[in-house]
């Protein structure tokens, strides 16, 4: 069975483009008339219906679900299952890591509803071992994959993920060295192997060094649009056919509009022709 992102690089081919749409569901950012939870699933599927051509995933934030209370799981749940009747990939943003029994059950509880989820490698292997094993092919949950954390986009990420060993070497690229080591174990004969890096679209010198250190893994390249980041600034995280790099987009699509605006389906499909179309001539035509 191919890795996911051998599925995610034809969606990438067949739409021209690399854009991930990122659901941090907020109450008072949502139009007028969606209310409650039940609310946050209608928006959900018609922004997914209005963007579903122009992406490739879907990127639920956990936290913002979990906020939600104790039928969060349950709006999550829905989300993750509207993308994928649309034909889109579930990108469970979820950045856990823990060890022992308790990875394992994050494993099995996250891999249920996301095809790929992201991960925090502070633990160490064994942290990461139970997604991993999701990976492999010999698993009847083969195929999934995985985003494990390197160079984060958030402003106080310098004070440790720069820090230097004894060669000199930043503990970001420590990571994507893993990150290689255990992509190139899982991956086979295949181009790209099921295990991917976060790496911040605000830092294009540190996005370029993990390039070059995880030839073969995808990157999740968040940070453009309100995090200052430009499309120009991804241009080397892609290879020569538009493939390697997602990039997730939350305010910039999901919040675009102010909620009292009766015209809001149209400035998101606007906002999504406007963002692939600067994705296609930078990333495919530049």
């Amino acid at each position: 069975m191919p890795s996911v992102f051998a599925h995610i690089a034809e969606l990438v081919t067949e739409k021209r483009s690399p854009l991930v749409l990122g659901l941090d569901p907020r109450s008072e950012r949502m139009p007028h008339g969606y209310v409650g939870n039940e609310g946050v699933v209608r928006f959900h599927s018609r922004l997914i219906e209005l963007v579903a051509d122009h992406v490739v995933a879907v990127k639920p934030q956990i936290a913002f679900f979990e906020q939600l209370g104790e039928d969060g799981l349950w709006v999550y749940a829905e989300t993750c299952r509207l993308a994928r009747q649309a034909g889109l990939v579930v990108i469970g943003d979820i950045k856990r890591g823990d060890i022992g029994s308790t990875a394992e059950a994050y494993a099995e509880a996250h891999f249920r509803w996301a095809d790929v989820v992201t991960v925090n490698p502070y633990l160490g292997d064994d942290s990461l071992e139970p997604f991993f094993a999701r990976c492999r092919d010999d698993t009847k949950e083969g195929g999934k994959g995985v985003f494990v954390l390197c160079a984060t986009s958030n402003p106080g990420w310098r004070r440790f993920q720069t820090v230097e060993d004894r060669d000199g070497r930043p503990l970001y690229l420590s990571v994507a060295a893993a990150i290689a080591e255990w992509n190139d174990e899982l991956r086979g004969g295949d181009v790209w192997g099921p295990v991917g890096a976060v790496v911040g679209a605000t830092h294009p010198e540190v996005l370029a060094s993990v390039r070059r250190a995880t030839r073969h893994s995808w990157l999740l390249v968040p940070g453009v649009g309100a995090q200052g980041a430009r499309m120009q600034d991804l241009k080397h995280a892609f290879d020569a056919d538009g493939h390697g790099a997602l990039v997730p987009v939350s305010r910039g699509l999901a919040s675009c509009f102010e909620p009292s605006d009766v015209g809001w389906e149209k400035r998101v499909r606007d906002a999504a022709e406007m963002l692939v179309a600067e994705a296609r001539s930078v990333v495919l035509d530049g």
